[in-house]
């Protein structure tokens, strides 16, 4: 097998641990933060489905998509609790 083979082999697999070390560290967090942000967006989506013939409405945008997001369905219900407490 030729040196370069080898050396383009060996840059290769540490291109492919960094990547790895990349995704599991603070862009991996990142990127599991963005997704769950959307997530939370699509449950509020449906959640004015469910309660918009109420009256009760959330606004969709980046806030109260990062609160879902971060906090889960606890912080669904405490937006619809708020809500519910302003109208």
């Amino acid at each position: 097998m030729q040196p370069s083979v080898v050396v383009f082999g060996m840059i290769i697999v540490f291109a492919a641990m960094m990547f790895i070390v990349l995704v599991s560290g603070p862009i991996g967090m990142f990127l599991k933060f963005a997704v769950r942000s959307v997530i939370g967006a699509g449950l509020i989506y449906i959640c004015n489905m469910f309660l918009g013939h109420i009256g009760i409405y959330i606004g969709i945008n980046i806030f109260t998509a990062a609160i879902v997001g971060f906090l889960g369905l606890p912080g669904l219900g405490t937006l619809i609790l708020i809500m519910y407490i302003i109208s």
